[in-house]
């Protein structure tokens, strides 16, 4: 029986990484609790001040705020469990002692995958670097990817990975953008397919009525166009 989202992993498997991130939003039964958090008083008044909003509305915002930081967290698992169910493929986890995220099974390519170009900040690069160096050294007929899904600017590509006070190595590559999903499934539109099949999901594991219109969806699919041409 053929899937009904994807054609590279099981609607099963689609399912429960969807789901996962959707937990991260909290329902009508699940509110964030400012109380548990501390913040930031001197920002809420220049907040209030400048965007002429009261207290409540403050209070809607940073739960907001707050509630994004998760869910940034939970795409990047997202993207990585995703992938780590393709044929051939594995989700190493966390804690795994190659301290990446992804490899194939033949050992033959290995992937440390972000959601964003800047999820690493500066100096932290030097160290991803290093711990990649060490899994190219470890199996020296592998490439090693450091991937990340959403580019710096609109595009995908790869190219010999250049961080600064390290040489470069041709074994370590980054790649942005559709391609890391083309990587791992060997379907240029695979990315494409994925983003096309989310709002079903969505719907599905919500078991509500998806609130995407199609008068949305052009915009949409613009937006999605810019991003990864």
């Amino acid at each position: 029986m053929p899937n009904k989202y994807v054609n590279f992993v099981s609607d099963k498997h689609f399912l429960e990484c969807v789901k996962n991130v959707c937990e991260g939003y909290p329902g009508d039964e699940k509110e964030v609790e400012l109380t548990k958090h501390t913040l930031d008083i001197v920002k809420m008044i220049f907040d209030m001040e400048n965007h002429k909003i009261n207290v409540d509305e403050w209070i809607k915002t940073e739960k907001m705020r707050q509630t994004d930081k998760t869910v940034n967290n939970k795409i990047g698992i997202f993207h990585q469990k995703l992938l780590g169910g393709v044929k051939g493929w594995e989700d190493l986890g966390t804690g795994n002692p190659l301290g990446v995220d992804l490899k194939k099974m033949d050992n033959s390519v290995f992937v440390e995958l972000k959601n964003r170009y800047n999820t690493v900040k500066g100096e932290d690069l030097k160290h991803v670097f290093d711990k990649l160096k060490k899994v190219a050294d470890k199996y020296p007929k592998a490439i090693v990817y450091y991937a990340y899904i959403i580019p710096k600017k609109p595009g995908s590509g790869e190219k010999v990975w250049k961080t600064s006070q390290r040489e470069p190595n041709d074994k370590i590559i980054e790649v942005w953008g559709y391609r890391i999903y083309e990587i791992v499934t060997g379907d240029k539109k695979a990315l494409k397919k994925m983003w096309d099949a989310l709002p079903i999901v969505i719907e599905k594991v919500l078991e509500k009525k998806s609130a995407i219109q199609k008068k949305d969806m052009k915009k949409l699919v613009e937006f999605f166009q810019q991003t990864f041409h």
